[in-house]
């Protein structure tokens, strides 16, 4: 990292078995993933009610191990107090039973995002199989894959394991330490209703995964509801960046590390989706699209089922915000998709 970005507040890279002190109240520490994006940040917030921990990786024993090092050698001598998970997703939520039971803490999270994490884990492997399997299939997948897809199994709740009793986070949400109050705010794209943390008088915003400083977040339709046009939600939420900061505010991410402004990182995502966007028009326009042939444009070839889960349902992200826009139609006939104009004339 380079700490000539991060003038105010002294930041080195965390290790994975300890915290690492941003500010006064705020904490910092790396879970290892095993996955292509090897880490997830956790946080820990020096409240006057105790400390708050937020997000824990996935359930597997490396990250059991590194909450074990990493209580062992907590900054504070404060109590923890409560579990916040910012999101649903498998690396945040995934060891939320296994520590809330270990501490004896209460866990919290938006309502909405408990509401996608129940609805997902308590599919089976063979409801799981067939929805993703369905969706595949309508994608223009080979039938390799689709059968692969269909006794994959519920991948999801492997990651997790069970739920604990999880509360709903409510609207008004705020954490008050000494140093000052970390506002919630709640927003669709990367999630349903991803929670972020804001302190407005010290200028920091702890955005979890909506705005990384060098990867744009998976923007991804769900299996079991793949017609939502997720995209024009984070489309709205990168806007609002503009209004709600200013270049000056240090961003805090679930992944990578601190940047200052705000405002610029959301201007290039939206530079970023609409390259993409045009990319996709450009091709569509000469020849009809299946989803995967318009994956293989954004991404090229992908080929371990990981990545293609990712890369598929972001691109139909993209094709739902271009139907939506009514930029192209859906040829149902061939189960194709063609830019609009052509298709009128």
């Amino acid at each position: 990292m380079n700490n000539e970005k991060i003038k105010r507040y002294k930041i080195s890279n965390p290790s994975s078995n300890r915290f690492l002190k941003i500010t006064e109240d705020l904490y910092w520490a790396r879970i290892p993933l095993p996955f292509r994006l090897d880490h997830v940040n956790v946080f820990a917030i020096k409240s006057i009610d105790g400390l708050v921990l937020i997000d824990t990786g996935i359930n597997n024993e490396e990250t059991k191990r590194s909450w074990d090092s990493i209580l062992k050698n907590l900054p504070t001598k404060h109590e923890i107090s409560k579990i916040i998970i910012s999101h649903h997703h498998p690396d945040h939520i995934g060891l939320s039973k296994y520590l809330s039971e270990k501490l004896k803490v209460d866990v919290y999270t938006p309502k909405k995002e408990l509401s996608r994490a129940k609805k997902i884990i308590n599919l089976s492997d063979d409801e799981y199989g067939y929805l993703l399997s369905k969706s595949y299939k309508e994608f223009g997948f080979s039938e390799n894959i689709i059968i692969k897809s269909k006794n994959r199994g519920n991948f999801y709740k492997g990651m997790i394991k069970e739920l604990p009793k999880i509360n709903d986070l409510q609207e008004n949400f705020t954490i008050i330490t000494k140093e000052g109050s970390w506002c919630a705010r709640f927003d669709t794209g990367h999630s349903p209703s991803q929670l972020s943390l804001f302190d407005k008088e010290r200028k920091l915003y702890l955005c979890f995964d909506f705005l990384l400083p060098r990867i744009s977040p998976n923007i991804s339709v769900g299996i079991e509801d793949n017609e939502f046009n997720i995209l024009e939600e984070y489309y709205k939420y990168l806007n609002s960046i503009s209004n709600d900061y200013t270049s000056d505010w240090i961003v805090i991410p679930g992944h990578e590390f601190p940047y200052y402004d705000p405002v610029k990182r959301a201007k290039n995502l939206i530079m970023h989706h609409n390259s993409r966007l045009n990319l996709i028009l450009s091709k569509i326009k000469n020849t009809e699209l299946t989803i995967l042939d318009t994956m293989e444009i954004l991404f090229d070839k992908v080929n371990n089922s990981h990545d293609i889960f990712f890369a598929s349902c972001e691109t139909k992200a993209h094709i739902n915000y271009l139907l939506s826009a009514n930029k192209i139609i859906l040829d149902k006939s061939e189960s194709v998709f063609k830019y609009l104009n052509n298709y009128r004339n």
